[in-house]
Formats: structure tokens, C-alpha cells, sequence
């Protein structure tokens, strides 16, 4: 078995006979400066664009809401357009009700209990579950139709 052995030599002899040169060893340094600048770059680079993604969107994001006050408005319904809505009282057919619970707080329906019926879809929840919900949205909690109120 043949073993090789590195040895180190930082000073040459000045003799007539080695005619080796210093840039004929490799210096141990880990990483080549090279790499380095490269993983600069790189790392630069991303934070330019994740900066310049995020001023695109924050720029796309106030177009929108100038050209459509719609979009960032979030009140809902107005108390008196809220009444406006009919209101029934459940009656239980044997033990069956046509809507089994309350989408909002989750609480099931109860023989004489008053729902609030929206106009467009349908759909039946608790009067104050679903007063609390219209004061702050302008949409069904189920299926996110717009309410249209009513005329009286």
C-alpha cells in the first residue's frame, strides 16, 4: 500500500535546481473569493425583488382602490335596511326543520325561535346573528350573494 504524504512548505530554498513556482500550490482557504462575490450577488439580487414584488403589489393594490372605492369599502348594512328584511318564526314539522342550524353562531333551530330570511338566496339565521353579520358585510354568510333590502 502506497501512502502519500503533503507536507507544507511555506520557504524555498534559492537554489539552481527547484524550479517550481508559488502559484503551483493551492492555498486552503475554504471558500474562493469568487464564490463569495457570487453568493453576494445572488443574495442582493433576491432582495431587490422580493422589494420591487412588493411595491408592485402595494402600487396595484392603491390603482384598485382609487378606481373602485367598492373594493376596500367593508360597511355593511345600514339598522333601518336591516329591519326591512322579513322575519319569520319556525315551526317544527314532526322533528324536522327546513334549516337544522344557524350558519353563524352554529345553534340549532327551536320551535317559535324568529330567523331573519335573506331576500335573494334564502337562507334563514338567527335575527341576531344575523343583524350583528349585515351590520359589518353587505352579503349572505353563506353563500356571499349581495343582500338587496327590500322596498317597503
Amino acid at each position: 500500500m502506497v501512502r502519500f504524504v503533503f507536507v507544507r512548505v511555506d520557504h524555498y530554498p534559492s537554489s539552481g535546481n527547484n524550479t517550481s513556482d508559488d502559484s503551483s500550490h493551492v492555498k486552503d482557504t475554504g471558500f474562493d473569493v469568487n464564490t463569495i462575490v457570487v453568493l453576494a450577488a445572488l443574495l442582493c439580487t433576491l432582495i431587490g425583488a422580493l422589494a420591487l414584488n412588493s411595491i408592485i403589489h402595494y402600487a396595484l393594490r392603491r390603482t384598485r382602490a382609487l378606481l373602485d372605492p367598492e373594493v376596500t369599502k367593508t360597511e355593511g348594512l345600514k339598522k333601518q335596511n336591516i329591519k326591512k328584511i322579513p322575519v319569520e318564526v319556525i315551526k317544527l314539522r314532526g322533528e324536522e326543520v327546513l334549516a337544522a342550524e344557524c350558519s353563524i353562531c352554529l345553534g340549532h333551530f327551536v320551535d317559535g325561535e324568529k330567523v331573519r330570511v335573506l331576500p335573494e338566496c334564502n337562507h334563514e339565521f338567527h335575527v341576531k346573528c344575523v343583524d350583528q353579520w349585515l351590520l359589518d358585510h353587505m352579503s349572505c354568510p353563506n353563500c356571499r350573494h349581495l343582500v338587496a333590502v327590500p322596498p317597503i
